[in-house]
């Protein structure tokens, strides 16, 4: 199944360094500095925020199977940390890792709008569709108010009459559902609402179709990127829908950038922290987040070429990602800072490649 096959190559990439929560917050898109990170460091970031509806207790109970199936195994003495067990590792093989990562999802250049975007464009589609049959009451897809007053203003600023706004809307998503592949653009219109014809969910579509469910989330999720790619490549030929996305889009959380702006300014990590009213913790999570997304950034201030060096060979020789791992056999005067940034800088040199260092499972 694709689900055993998605968390057998995350348990992989992740190589017992994470917990399997870890994991979990990755497919949720959790924003945290930690599972922003993580999406680098071990090479997964098409999958982060790729299954944002997972609820945990169904994805416990994948893990559990995998255990008692015997495909993966506890990582040492440490809890909730797993690897792949030989038979694992040989589940995995069978998998074609190509249709694992459909190319759709790798754009993750706009992951940070997608689900804001989706939203919009979902009540785009229901408000329009229930204009045009003249219905001003209707139950909205969310009552979110940054969503909605969003939804209201592009409609009013479009200028169209009900009947050449949905021609417009209709228009430009077919061009762009059109080079898309068909399993995927089905995906993803069957979720969208019209009048007297409710969306569909990811869930209810797999059990409708007997599809995996992950599957679904994953090859819909592809499907928004590579739409989200496209509107934002060529603006002028999507006018509606690229008024529903962010004009300046950023890789960089929203506090990230303003730290970054901050610190372009000549700006101390503690003088950020004071001016920002947050911990000097926080300021830290910023910086490693910009030294991931900001290829031009440069770190030398916090972090000279010798001592990156010296923190790279010892996570290299320990064949691990875990902090305290890296830090015990380093001097104390080196800071989990220093390690982050040298992990994050290695990382970016690298690429983020979507097999891992020691990728040896595919090659079995």
């Amino acid at each position: 199944m694709y689900c055993d096959a998605l968390v057998l190559y995350l348990i992989h990439q992740f190589r017992g360094d994470r917990t399997i929560s870890g994991i979990y917050h990755l497919l949720k898109g959790k924003k945290s500095s930690q599972s922003v990170q993580d999406s680098y460091l071990f090479h997964v970031k098409p999958f982060f925020h790729s299954c944002d509806d997972l609820d945990r207790h169904s994805f416990q109970t994948l893990v559990e199977r995998l255990n008692v199936c015997g495909w993966i195994q506890s990582a040492g003495s440490e809890q909730m940390h797993f690897i792949l067990s030989t038979e694992g590792e040989r589940q995995l093989t069978r998998f074609d890792l190509n249709k694992l990562i459909p190319d759709g999802l790798c754009n993750t250049d706009q992951v940070n709008d997608e689900g804001n975007f989706w939203l919009k464009l979902q009540l785009s589609v229901q408000t329009i569709s229930a204009l045009q049959y003249h219905q001003s009451a209707f139950l909205p897809i969310t009552r979110q108010p940054s969503v909605t007053e969003s939804v209201r203003k592009r409609i009013m600023k479009a200028s169209l009459n009900r009947d050449q706004l949905a021609s417009q809307l209709h228009h430009e998503l077919h061009q762009l559902l059109l080079p898309i592949p068909l399993t995927e653009a089905d995906l993803f219109a069957a979720q969208l609402t019209g009048f007297r014809m409710t969306g569909l969910t990811t869930s209810q579509i797999a059990d409708s179709t007997g599809k995996d469910p992950y599957e679904c989330r994953i090859l819909f999720k592809s499907a928004l990127r590579r739409i989200m790619k496209e509107v934002a490549e060529h603006k002028a030929t999507y006018p509606f829908i690229a008024g529903l996305m962010k004009q300046t889009a950023s890789t960089l959380s929203l506090t990230a950038g303003e730290t970054f702006h901050l610190l372009k300014e000549g700006l101390s990590l503690q003088q950020v922290a004071k001016r920002r009213n947050l911990s000097v913790s926080t300021i830290e999570d910023h910086l490693v987040e910009i030294t991931l997304k900001e290829r031009n950034f440069n770190s030398s201030d916090f972090l000279s070429h010798e001592l990156e060096q010296q923190i790279v060979e010892t996570a290299n020789q320990l064949n691990t990602r875990q902090l305290k791992s890296i830090k015990n056999q380093l001097h104390d005067e080196i800071s989990y800072l220093q390690i982050r940034l040298a992990l994050a800088k290695n990382t970016v040199q690298k690429g983020s490649l979507l097999i891992g260092e020691n990728e040896e499972t595919s090659k079995r």
